[in-house]
């Protein structure tokens, strides 16, 4: 048996952002092994501190951002296996989010984005792995919704994934991805950091999903609670049947 274990971060907000993002790296545990002091040699040899975030990476003026980035995705390709992720279309989201009550009955972009990356993680393991083995699940804990992301995996009797600090080392890669995936198409062509995420072996597209206009309705009509909003009375309460006490609200307009 073989222990494998996939870090997730996050990028893009569900208020004023045009997707929500989730993605990251998986490996085996000696993979991270080997990872981890590499990494955090990186950090200070080019004083990034214990904590890197991508955001605040790019917003600084380093003369050397794109050595910085050439080493960092260079430890990630050269000690990971392969790489997930999956966005949501803020766009589509809320018209639908409009027209349904697809927030209350499904989720938010965020517990919808790792839910549809869960199940591309297990699409691969069954094709690429022995059935002993093991894929154990990680999310950065700050992550807005996460607490509808563990009512959604409850809901659907799946193992919620567990929460890791920023400043876990292993979670840090998928702030980087999730950054790079976010601006992909606003950034053409693609970045020489993009381009080097992309080169792990076992890179494969089909571990990259995304909720757009079409496969958000068709997960809506999957749902034979689902209501019209224009059909709901205004005291209409909606829970989970495995959380029946804590009633689900519209918080995305």
């Amino acid at each position: 048996m073989t222990e494998y274990a996939i870090y997730l971060d996050d990028s893009g907000h569900p208020s004023d952002q045009p997707r929500v993002v989730t993605a990251g790296f998986l490996a085996s545990e000696t993979q991270w092994l080997r990872f981890e002091p590499k990494w955090l040699a990186a950090l200070e040899k080019y004083g990034l501190g214990t904590v890197f975030h991508m955001t605040d990476f790019e917003s600084s003026n380093r003369s050397d951002r794109g050595r910085v980035l050439e080493r960092l995705t260079s430890i990630i390709r050269e000690n990971t296996q392969t790489s997930f992720s999956c966005f949501v279309n803020m766009d589509a989201y809320r018209r639908i989010n409009d027209t349904y009550a697809l927030e209350e009955a499904l989720g938010t972009p965020y517990a919808l984005a790792v839910r549809g990356l869960v199940k591309n993680v297990n699409l691969w393991k069954e094709k690429y792995l022995q059935p002993e083995d093991e894929i154990s699940i990680y999310v950065e804990e700050g992550t807005r919704h996460i607490g509808d992301m563990e009512e959604v995996f409850r809901r659907d009797g799946l193992p919620i994934p567990q929460k890791v600090p920023k400043q876990h080392p292993r979670v840090q890669p998928g702030d980087l991805l999730a950054w790079e995936l976010f601006h992909y198409d606003d950034l053409r062509p693609a970045r020489r950091s993009m381009v080097n995420l992309l080169k792990i072996p076992n890179m494969l597209w089909s571990n990259h999903g995304k909720f757009v206009e079409d496969n958000i309705l068709e997960a809506c009509r999957k749902i034979k609670e689902l209501r019209l909003r224009k059909d709901l009375p205004p005291d209409t309460k909606h829970v989970y049947h495995t959380t029946p006490k804590r009633f689900r609200r519209r918080t995305i307009k």
